[in-house]
């Protein structure tokens, strides 16, 4: 059975009582996908649906704490941010200068300054302050690498996880 809420309007559920809903936002003048998917419609409460569209409404900021989580990963190496970094550097090579956006010369921030949000990924049954509830995903240069870098909030907006991905399902 389907539910419905004030934001998300109609979100659908299959017969195993998974809710799906999906559309395009426009953020910093970028369309992002925008997925809500559960497995158990019994395990999502309308709280957890209120969160889930305060972030949308408030992406651009959400954006902004992302990068900066993968910023501040800079400086420990071995860290993921760090290893995605190197990754695209070598996998894009010299062609890796087509792709920036910001050319510092500091060649780690400006891939992380250059990233496109692809994707935010809101998973309302996580509602532990442990759990992804939202996981937002990044592409240096989505016409060219499947490489994804992610950045997970918990329900309460803060931080919980960073990890990489080649491409999406």
């Amino acid at each position: 059975m389907a539910i419905e809420h004030d934001f998300f309007g109609i979100i659908d559920a299959d017969a195993a009582g998974a809710l799906t809903w999906a559309d395009t936002l426009e953020v910093a003048d970028q369309s992002v996908e925008v997925e809500l998917s559960a497995a158990n419609q019994a395990r999502v409460s309308e709280h957890a649906l209120d969160q889930a569209a305060a972030m949308l409404h408030a992406l651009e900021p959400f954006d902004a704490k992302a990068r900066d989580a993968l910023v501040a990963e800079l400086s420990e190496r071995g860290s993921v941010t760090t290893d995605y970094v190197d990754q695209q550097v070598q996998v894009l090579g010299e062609s890796l200068i087509d792709v920036l956006v910001h050319n510092s010369g500091d060649v780690p921030l400006d891939v992380l300054r250059s990233l496109q949000l692809v994707r935010v990924l809101l998973k309302p049954e996580n509602d532990d302050d442990e759990e992804t509830f939202a996981e937002f995903e990044y592409s240096l240069s989505p016409d060219d690498t499947d490489d994804m870098i992610m950045v997970g909030f918990n329900i309460g907006g803060e931080v919980v996880a960073t990890d990489t991905r080649e491409g999406w399902s």
